[in-house]
């Protein structure tokens, strides 16, 4: 096996050295109200950046595109760099214009991803804000990096003894380290949050704004909790929406997540006593997910795919992939009828996503993406202590998903942890966080940890509120905490709309 590599020291946060001298008294009272700080023209100028109109077809007719220039490695800022595509929706009313909010994705494109497919989420925000979306260094790296960090992963089967657990981290390290030496941008080595959240100050800059206003939907939450715990003077304001608590990692947050898939279930399992589309109806469905996996976790199923190759099934697959598809109402006739299959010995449709999974998961360069993070414990002896202590909150889901496949997935990473899990600094200013009933326990905890701090719980299973409920209420609550700093009372509930 290869050395552990260690990186060299992150440079510490750079203040802005734009700074206001003089404002008029009017509106320097009213930025001050905000939380804003207006710069002056000449200020403003400095950093400025040439918006143009967006290439046609890319989204609404009023989107402009630009471009900014951030180091590959910040700890080296004079060597290599790469473009990322930033767009704005521009304020609508700009006699009323505060600034800038910053929309940070889930690592997709923040350009045809959000501003371009949902802009009618942003219509009441733009009144005050640009609206700026951007493609992150994790987006952007396609175009940099070389085929072979963008291979498929490997079959992740769940190994059975230290043996078992170390040849498979071995052979997913190989195909890492082929990604990281055929790579001459050094991108690789660079695609942690904590990068991200550097790009996000640089951004900051650029747009001239003293203080940054974030919307962060999804992981964007754990390059934005970066960037507070890097830059805490440099945050107005951030929305965390569906956001996992990166500063505790998966094991912190496993209590709460199976507390929501417990209640998928009983919602699963109440929809298939009542609904003929449900294959299981007039079935015990507990029953029969306890037989699964428990004759799984005892022998488990080789499944062969001609396209994916082939993997030895057990209850952590099954666990895993009930935690994912469960939250997901649309998903529940197609379970149904994967369970009544599996029940008389066909695996197919558990065999095809297991696969289709560690492929995706563990390609070298989503380990490169998600693995620097640290949010999952890596080595055998975590793996089975992780599994056990989920196991014990949740017999029925317990070591599926973060302490089980997304641990296989990084267990080729042996690099040092950049951004690993670590409390943020206090003085923060408060935020506000907002989840559907698959996110919320989660989202909370993260958002709790500030002080001051309030979540709102849409009462649905939509993944990122913001864009995907479509309901005033959420919109309305966010959009008037990032307006005017102005948080809604704790306990909040939006129900969707009949």
């Amino acid at each position: 096996m290869t050395n552990r590599t260690k990186r060299p020291v992150r440079p510490a946060p750079v203040r802005s050295a734009y700074r206001v001298k003089t404002v008029p008294v009017a509106l320097s009272a009213l930025s001050a109200l905000l939380g804003l700080t207006v710069l002056p023209a000449a200020a403003q100028a400095a950093p400025a950046l040439t918006w143009k109109a967006c290439p046609s077809g890319q989204g609404p007719v009023e989107m402009e595109c630009t471009a900014i220039e951030v180091p590959v490695d910040w700890s080296a800022p004079g060597k290599a760099t790469i473009k990322l595509d930033l767009a704005r929706l521009p304020a609508t009313e700009p006699s009323l214009r505060l600034g800038s909010v910053l929309v940070v994705p889930d690592g997709g494109p923040g350009i045809q991803g959000v501003l371009s497919s949902a802009s009618e989420s942003f219509t009441k925000l733009r009144r005050h804000f640009d609206v700026v979306g951007y493609n992150p260094r994790t987006s952007a790296a396609g175009r940099y990096l070389p085929p072979s960090c963008g291979v498929p992963g490997l079959p992740l089967n769940d190994p059975r003894d230290r043996a078992a657990y170390e040849a498979q981290a071995a052979a997913l390290e190989r195909l890492v380290d082929r990604c990281r030496q055929d790579d001459t941008t050094g991108l690789a080595d660079h695609l942690d949050s904590e990068s991200v959240a550097r790009d996000m100050e640089a951004i900051r800059t650029a747009l001239g704004q003293d203080r940054l206003t974030m919307l962060a939907f999804s992981y964007g939450g754990v390059p934005a909790a970066a960037y507070a715990r890097l830059y805490p003077g440099h945050v107005r304001a951030v929305v965390f929406d569906s956001t996992p608590d990166s500063t505790v990692g998966w094991r912190g947050m496993e209590r709460a997540q199976l507390r929501t898939t417990e209640a998928a279930f009983k919602r699963f399992t109440t929809w298939c006593a009542g609904d003929d589309a449900c294959a299981l109806r007039g079935r015990n469905v507990r029953t029969l997910w306890r037989k699964l996996i428990k004759s799984t976790g005892r022998r488990p199923v080789t499944y062969a795919s001609a396209r994916l190759g082939e993997i030895r099934l057990t209850d952590l697959h099954l666990k895993a992939l009930a935690r994912t598809v469960l939250p997901v109402p649309e998903k529940a006739p197609e379970f149904a009828d994967a369970l009544l299959k599996a029940s008389k010995g066909d695996f197919a449709w558990f065999g095809e996503q297991v696969l289709g999974i560690s492929a995706s998961w563990s390609s070298p360069g989503a380990a490169a993406t998600r693995c620097p993070d640290g949010l999952v414990r890596l080595g055998y002896e975590a793996l089975v202590s992780d599994r056990r202590y989920s196991e014990r909150i949740s017999r029925d889901f317990g070591g599926g998903v973060g302490t089980g496949l997304e641990a296989l997935a990084c267990s080729g990473w042996r690099h040092r942890p950049v951004n690993p899990p670590r409390p943020l600094p206090a003085g923060l200013p408060p935020a506000l966080g907002l989840g559907g009933d698959r996110d919320f326990p989660v989202t909370e905890l993260l958002v709790r940890r500030i002080p001051g701090s309030v979540t709102v719980r849409y009462d649905g299973p939509v993944h990122v509120a913001y864009l995907r409920a479509k309901d005033p209420c959420v919109t309305g609550y966010a959009d008037r905490y990032l307006t005017a700093l102005t948080l809604p009372p704790a306990g909040t509930l939006c129900s969707p709309r009949q």
